[in-house]
């Protein structure tokens, strides 16, 4: 796809992952009742036959250590926007070059096509490797050892990046048998749907790669309902949280079979919530101010960074090759992400703020930031309203917190990373944002997050290096949850988790802690406090004593990052948007 904004100067400008790569049409899924056993199926064809029993799951990966996180068996729907300037759109399947020399699909498929109806267990395994063999993809069984007494022994086949439905048995022989028999039904449906050629000569692409089969939008939204049902049972009171859930997706490029590149995707970090803390200001760290699904998301995706550290740092060469950070020769930050790995954001709803149910006419173009509001909003004492509103008495007295519309502007000019990070980190700009409310306009959307402020005509430098504007590219994405949900009964609690924590952590907004019964909770691990610890354990671990010696969080935050967003501030002060709040007293503790 091409670039939707001119190259930056002085940054290489972040690459679009093969993922995001648009061609021709999706195929439309369906969810299943079970997102954590049930395979994902397609919506059948008009002419063919649905297999009983049959049907793969094309699950995206893990690339980490594991846990409930992993995997993509998630049921989603269909996108319910085009393409809209270049702007925000459908991502359609994605040209997967053919594994193999051309000619190798057909033969394949009119050699196998009538061995895979009713394959008999005995010999599916042979056939599924024939299948590989002629192909030259990858064939993995996967043992899962998770599984319970009820089930001894449940195996998987990964076919070159799909995971297709488990084989459950008495032993481990029975259970591959049967996992091939689901992998071959799978192959069949694909065989049965595919679509000749128009041109004649040009073989067809190969439909064994997850990238062809369902959409950027739709992998993001698998990944984020499997790892939510994963952490939090259906059954259990907090499973309605999942209608604000919001996400970090980490993307891996890796090789896939004959060096072709696959995508690998992951969820790192999971928020939710629709609130703020509504009190007094407290002074300690140990409150959680803003407890918006995005906002927590993002500061989870901060703890998964700082673990992440540590893993490089101290997890000797296994940890090194595990971590997603390596080191970067220079005066710079002393780590970086690596290379072919991308973030993307999925959100269940419009961000609050200027992008909340608002539009502004296209003719508008030059004078919409004059538009009351595009101005800056902060939610104090249970109200969104614009900061200029909000007295100094109140704003320094109690809990304000700017919207996540405004949150998402800073970040496409600061990136993800915050002060704390930046002493570590160069900036991390988001790739992509899947947003899976349709009651959004997304020409306006587009420019509350890239046209926030205006960094055309300004006299010398807008911002200081290495900080610039990117673009994020915006997704009409399906949800997570049914249209109709039941009455939710999470309004005042907030769930967060990143890739590493052995369980979700729930916090009462209303306290920004813990939740706990008659009591007041403990401090959540996502607090300032508990960054302020974590930026002590990685500047210990990076041999760093200047940063050590840095007493406060507000000390220890001082540096570029925090100059770039005085100047961004300034900014957007002078453009009459506002200017964004300090709370200087806040950041006075120590640990």
């Amino acid at each position: 796809m091409a670039s939707l904004a001119s190259a930056d100067s002085g940054r290489r400008k972040p690459r679009l992952a093969a993922s995001l790569q648009i061609s021709p049409g999706p195929i439309p899924w369906r969810p299943l009742s079970s997102l954590g056993q049930e395979p994902w199926e397609p919506v059948p064809r008009p002419g063919v036959k649905e297999d009983d029993g049959g049907g793969g799951q094309p699950q995206a990966p893990a690339a980490g250590d594991g846990g409930p996180g992993q995997g993509a068996g998630a049921g989603v729907g269909q996108s319910g926007h085009g393409s809209l300037g270049g702007q925000l759109g459908t991502s359609r399947r994605v040209s997967v070059s053919p594994a193999g020399p051309a000619g190798d699909f057909p033969k394949a498929a009119r050699q196998l096509n009538l061995q895979l109806k009713n394959p008999p267990p005995g010999k599916a395994m042979t056939l599924l490797m024939e299948y590989a063999a002629s192909l030259g993809v990858s064939l993995i069984f996967r043992e899962d050892h998770r599984a319970g007494p009820g089930i001894p022994f449940s195996v998987s086949v990964e076919l070159d990046g799909v995971v297709c439905a488990a084989g459950t048995a008495n032993s481990k022989l029975e259970a591959k048998q049967q996992a091939a028999v689901s992998a071959l039904r799978y192959i069949r449906t694909q065989l049965e749907g595919q679509e000749p050629p128009k041109t004649p000569g040009r073989p067809p692409l190969i439909p064994l790669s997850v990238e062809s089969i369902v959409t950027h939008e739709q992998r993001c939204a698998a990944v984020v309902s499997a790892g939510f049902d994963r952490l939090v049972d259906e059954s259990s009171q907090y499973w309605v949280c999942k209608e604000t859930v919001a996400a970090v997706i980490l993307e891996r490029e890796v090789p896939g079979a004959r060096g072709h590149a696959k995508e690998i995707y992951e969820l790192v970090a999971l928020g939710t919530g629709s609130g703020c803390c509504a009190g007094w200001l407290e002074f300690s760290g140990r409150q959680l101010h803003d407890c918006h699904g995005l906002v927590v998301a993002r500061r989870a995706l901060l703890r998964f960074l700082f673990r992440q550290l540590l893993l490089a740092t101290q997890g000797g060469p296994r940890g090194k090759e595990r971590s997603v950070l390596a080191p970067q020769p220079g005066p710079g930050p002393p780590f970086a992400l690596k290379p072919g790995i991308f973030l993307h954001l999925y959100v269940s709803n419009t961000p609050k703020g200027a992008a909340h149910d608002i539009y502004v006419p296209s003719s508008s173009e030059g004078s919409f930031l004059h538009s009351p509001p595009f101005r800056l909003q902060a939610h104090i004492r249970g109200e969104l309203k614009p900061v200029c509103y909000v007295a100094p008495a109140l704003r320094d007295t109690h809990v304000g917190c700017l919207s996540a519309s405004d949150k998402l502007a800073r970040w496409a000019v600061l990136g993800l990373g915050g002060a704390l990070l930046a002493h570590f980190l160069p900036p991390l700009y988001a790739t992509s944002l899947v947003l899976a409310d349709p009651c959004h306009d997304p020409p306006t959307l587009s420019r509350v997050i890239h046209a926030r402020p205006s960094l055309d005509g300004a006299e010398g430098p807008c911002l200081l290096p290495p900080y610039v504007r990117t673009t994020l590219h915006l997704f009409a994405g399906p949800p997570v949850v049914p249209s109709d949900p039941t009455p939710s009964t999470c309004h005042g609690l907030s769930i967060n988790w990143s890739l590493g924590d052995p369980d979700i952590e729930v916090v009462d907004v209303a306290t920004g802690r813990v939740k706990a019964d008659g009591t007041l909770g403990p401090p959540s691990r996502l607090c300032k406090a508990a960054f302020l610890r974590a930026f002590r354990q990685a500047a210990r671990a990076l041999d760093k004593p200047h940063l050590l010696a840095l007493r406060t969080y507000e000390a220890a935050k001082a540096g570029i990052y925090q100059e770039a967003r005085q100047q961004l501030s300034v900014l957007l002060d002078q453009q009459g948007l506002g200017a964004w709040p300090s709370k200087p007293l806040v950041g006075k503790f120590r640990n």
